[in-house]
């Protein structure tokens, strides 16, 4: 690969507006106080809380068992 094709990758993805303004929205998103409540609650993080862990919620052994009883040789987790 040449330097006139990594150039043209490079200049495609940033010459779009909506692409540029996603990667500054990420960036300023996450460069945030996540120790902050109303700011945890405000991006919606606290609704993420409990899905971070397969055991804390009843309903995952059984929304991700495979059908005829096969989880037991391949399980989810």
């Amino acid at each position: 690969m040449g330097v006139r094709e990594f150039n043209d990758i490079v200049n495609v993805p940033f010459s779009s507006e909506a692409f540029v303004a996603g990667v500054l929205a990420y960036f300023l998103d996450n460069t945030l106080h996540k120790k902050d409540g109303a700011i945890r609650k405000d991006r919606g993080k606290h609704w993420w809380d409990k899905f971070r862990s397969f055991k804390t919620d009843t309903r995952s052994e059984e929304f991700y068992s495979l059908p005829f009883n096969l989880n037991k040789y391949f399980p989810s987790v």
